[in-house]
Order: structure tokens, then C-alpha cells, then sequence
């Protein structure tokens, strides 16, 4: 006898949780069965725009979790990543830093480094912008 409600326990759960698909809901409700041809086809756009609505609104908040989650930088990354993450957060301090390494420098200088490493710095460069 318990073996009896245990199997019957997942069914009735399946069958109680809501579709996920606003279509799907659509066809389950009573407008559905009493609607005729012309309004159905209005329903079924109307729920393709909702389920449109969920979908962007999901991919916008998976968006915004990634984003949060690519901001923090851990304690015990490498310290070229650490600089890379500290350089993505804050552009106007990298960008003082580098006016004044071009004063310290000299301009000549600073344009034979970099025309030397650029090779190197190009893929590091296409990293930060991704």
C-alpha cells in the first residue's frame, strides 16, 4: 500500500506544477476551449509575446549575474589578472598612470617599448575588451 502513494506522490506533484510556457498555459485554459479561430490566433500572440517578455528578461538578469560575477576579482588570482581586472574597473586611474609613465619616460623612448611589444600586447589588449 505504500508503494501505491509513493509512485502516485510524483505524479500528482508533476501534474500540480505549472507550464512553463505561456502557450502552453494558454491551451490549458478554459478561454482556449471557448474560443473561436480568429481569437485563438490573437491568444497565441499574445503568449508568444509574453514568452518573448520572460525570455528577455532572463537572458537581462543572467546578463546582469555574469556581469557581477566577472567584477570581482579573487584575493588569490594572479597578479596580471588582478592588474587586468583593476585596469577593466578603473580606466581613468590606468590612464593617469600612463600619461605619467609617458612623462617619467620620455616620449621617445616609450615608442620604442611599444613598438617592440606591441605584438605582445595586442592579444592582452583584445582580452580586456571582451
Amino acid at each position: 500500500m505504500t508503494d501505491a502513494t509513493n509512485r502516485a506522490a510524483p505524479a500528482t506533484a508533476a501534474a500540480a506544477t505549472p507550464p512553463f510556457s505561456a502557450l502552453a498555459r494558454l491551451r490549458q485554459s478554459p478561454q482556449w476551449r471557448w474560443a473561436t479561430p480568429e481569437q485563438r490566433v490573437v491568444l497565441q500572440r499574445i503568449a508568444a509575446q509574453r514568452d518573448q517578455w520572460l525570455l528577455n528578461r532572463l537572458t537581462r538578469e543572467r546578463e546582469a549575474a555574469l556581469q557581477a560575477s566577472a567584477q570581482a576579482v579573487d584575493a588569490n588570482a594572479p597578479l596580471p589578472q588582478r592588474l587586468a581586472a583593476f585596469a577593466r574597473l578603473h580606466p581613468t586611474t590606468m590612464a593617469a598612470a600612463v600619461a605619467g609613465m609617458t612623462l617619467a619616460v620620455g616620449p621617445k623612448r616609450l615608442l620604442r617599448v611599444l613598438r617592440s611589444s606591441l605584438p605582445t600586447l595586442l592579444p592582452l589588449l583584445a582580452k580586456l575588451k571582451r
